[in-house]
């Protein structure tokens, strides 16, 4: 019943509201004489609460209307807003990961240029593609192997100092020992006191200076260094980490000794093999 009242209604003002346009059209085609205004004025004052009380039922359904369509404008602004930082993201992160190769292959050039190698060295430029899966820094694998000219043994080396030895080696890979692998051990020097000692990784990741006497005079803050003792496969003078920590006991013989690797191991990415 409510509907066909409603519809009813409506029917009502549709026809109204033609009538008073047709009566409008009507005078402008006769003139302006005192009938048809009367008639027209009295069509106004009739339909115009009738355009008053259609407008408002409308009105809220032309808001919700215009609601809903600047909700899905704002949601696909939204998404092109989205796209445009995740690129803008994507751009700065591959800026600083150029910015950081950059880095790495400048002080890469410079541990190359080092005078500490014999002239006529050769390199080999190899990225890491993998690392060990145990929770401390053992072993890495980089992407140069035997086609490459690489041998097992070869030193390998960054722009901060020693990464470790070619442990086994492919075709086309290479397993690399980290100095900090518990069962790496390189002959090494401290300067300026030129205190000798070895320098050991650790189950735990660290590394220890060992078999440094207790008469030799070892600071904090002293950098150690590759000893290029004869038959070592490294030369004199490669950083491997600096003095962090010094104590000894009387029933000892030797200095307990703990260094700070000059090479970040957490963030290796670009190394050097140096070919025999």
């Amino acid at each position: 019943m409510n509907r066909r009242r409603v519809l009813q209604r409506r029917i009502v003002a549709v026809v109204l509201a033609v009538l008073a346009v047709g009566l409008l059209t009507l005078s402008f085609r006769e003139g302006e004489n005192g009938f048809v205004h009367r008639v027209r004025d009295g069509a106004v004052r009739i339909v115009a609460p009738l355009q008053e009380g259609s407008a408002r039922v409308i009105e809220p359904f032309r808001d919700g209307w215009n609601w809903v369509a600047d909700l899905f404008h704002a949601k696909s602004e939204n998404k092109r807003l989205k796209e445009e930082v995740d690129a803008l993201r994507a751009a700065v992160a591959e800026e600083l990961t150029t910015q950081a190769e950059n880095e790495e292959l400048r002080a890469l050039l410079e541990m190359r240029d080092d005078r500490i190698y014999p002239e006529g060295t050769e390199f080999v430029t190899a990225r890491v593609i993998a690392r060990s899966t145990t929770a401390w820094y053992s072993t890495v694998t980089i992407n140069v192997g035997h086609d490459d000219g690489v041998q097992r043994f070869d030193a390998v080396v960054n722009g901060q100092g020693l990464v470790g030895r070619v442990q086994s080696v492919t075709a086309t890979a290479s397993q690399v020992q980290l100095l900090t692998d518990q069962q790496s051990y390189v002959d090494a020097i401290v300067v300026p006191s030129r205190a000798e000692g070895l320098a050991a990784g650790s189950v735990t990741g660290g590394m220890t200076l060992q078999y440094v006497d207790k008469s030799e005079a070892v600071r904090k803050g002293q950098f150690v260094v590759t000893s290029g003792r004869s038959g070592s496969i490294f030369v004199r003078g490669i950083p491997i980490g600096q003095v962090e920590n010094v104590s000894s006991q009387e029933v000892e013989l030797y200095q307990n000794i703990t260094l700070r690797p000059a090479v970040d191991f957490r963030k290796l990415d670009i190394v050097m093999v140096v070919k025999r």
